[in-house]
């Protein structure tokens, strides 16, 4: 069940992951929606991306413990799950 991006659907709108990056389609959504939408990025990340949270926490660690930057982490860490997602499949 996915209850905001339903909403921002049958508003003809849609949230796009490429990666570890996400876009919004707006479509019809009013501004105050979009507006919404931004408030609540983190819980519609989410939405989209199940593992979300878990590929922050492995970049967190990656930049701390690692000393990797920002952008090299969560690339690091992308690239680890992803990895961890063929493996099970």
């Amino acid at each position: 069940m996915t209850p905001v991006l339903d909403r921002i659907r049958a508003q003809g709108g849609n949230v796009i992951r490429r990666g570890f990056s996400f876009s919004l389609r707006q479509g019809r959504l009013t501004p105050e929606a979009i507006a919404w939408v931004k408030a609540n990025i983190e819980a519609v990340k989410a939405e989209v991306w199940p593992a979300y949270h878990d590929w922050q926490e492995r970049a967190a660690i990656m930049e701390h413990d690692g000393g990797l930057s920002r952008e090299d982490a969560e690339r690091a860490a992308y690239e680890c799950l992803e990895a961890q997602h063929a493996h099970a499949a």
